[in-house]
């Protein structure tokens, strides 16, 4: 048996909201839930992207479903994983993001890092780069890992806290401008990302981030 990520932290936020036994016992639900669906997935069609499953994806259903069983209360849940997730996946992240925000132009450092992130985190062939270059990386998602499996698994609910994580990531990063005007959980057609560097510029300008695109920009990954 494989331990489920964040279970000795997340058990530890949980007894803010229960008592000692009943967030152990909350945990190990969440354990039993994690274990049946990485055996149900460890040979799907998600078989390449095992990684984003086992270590975000399936934690998080794993203790919503756990934290369901106990209240069938679903915006008193939704509220508890909120800050399971706010207050866990992004801990050890954050310090090196900090580092970051000192530099002048973290974008140039930034942007491999999320184009890495949007190919390991999101299905071939669901990806359309709009602009790719020194001052703007965009893309459009049209099929979502997460929100295809927490369909599989009746909680399309909560795929509004997992894009709540890419605000956090955008608030520990204020020297790049981030937007996102669509999703698919939403019922959207995709979800359109856009990260643009912060210029130093005069009083009345500020955030580059071209609003048109031009055909050459356009590419299919």
């Amino acid at each position: 048996m494989k331990k489920m990520p964040y279970t000795s932290k997340w058990q530890q936020i949980l007894t803010e909201f229960y008592d000692i036994p009943r967030s152990k016992e909350l945990a190990s639900k969440a354990q039993a839930y994690y274990d049946m669906f990485r055996s149900d997935y460890a040979g799907s069609k998600y078989s390449n992207h095992q990684a984003v499953l086992n270590s975000r994806i399936l934690p998080g259903l794993s203790i919503y479903k756990a934290l369901y069983d106990e209240n069938h209360n679903q915006v008193k849940v939704l509220n508890e994983v909120e800050i399971l997730f706010k207050r866990t996946f992004f801990t050890n992240r954050l310090q090196g993001i900090n580092l970051l925000n000192y530099l002048p132009n973290p974008f140039s450092i930034i942007k491999p890092i999320l184009r890495l992130m949007t190919s390991k985190e999101y299905l071939p062939g669901s990806q359309e780069t709009i602009i790719d270059d020194n001052d703007c990386f965009a893309i459009n998602i049209y099929r979502c890992i997460i929100l295809d499996v927490l369909i599989e698994n009746n909680a399309k609910e909560l795929t509004t806290i997992y894009c709540k994580t890419d605000d956090w990531l955008a608030q520990a990063l204020p020297k790049i401008s981030w937007e996102r005007t669509k999703t698919l959980g939403r019922g959207d057609d995709c979800c359109d990302f856009r990260w643009c560097r912060i210029q130093k510029s005069a009083p009345n300008e500020g955030i580059y981030c071209p609003t048109e695109v031009s055909e050459t920009s356009n590419s299919t990954e």
